[in-house]
């Protein structure tokens, strides 16, 4: 079975794509994007998360076994959030 790996153009670019979005998330902290800013921090980490799985983990050249692995994971952390957003959201504030 042949293998494939990223060539170190690819994980050049993929580091500079994620300094990039750091940048950019570091850059949103200082502009007073109101509602915006916490969903578009939060796309730019899960798309930094994503590229460092793919490439920098080398998830993307696995056995379709570490994708259900790495699938079960996001599932676990997604049932997390949904409980944490939703013990936030039922507090009272007063």
């Amino acid at each position: 079975m042949k293998s494939h790996h990223p060539t170190k153009k690819l994980f050049v670019f993929v580091w500079l794509a994620l300094v990039m979005m750091h940048f950019m998330i570091l850059g949103s902290a200082y502009l007073n994007l109101g509602f915006v800013n916490t969903p578009l921090i939060l796309v730019l980490a899960v798309v930094q998360m994503l590229l460092i799985l793919a490439y920098f983990m080398e998830a993307r050249y696995s056995a379709k076994l570490i994708w259900i692995a790495a699938a079960a994971g996001f599932f676990w952390l997604l049932i997390q959030w949904i409980l944490t957003l939703s013990d936030y959201l039922m507090r009272q504030w007063h």
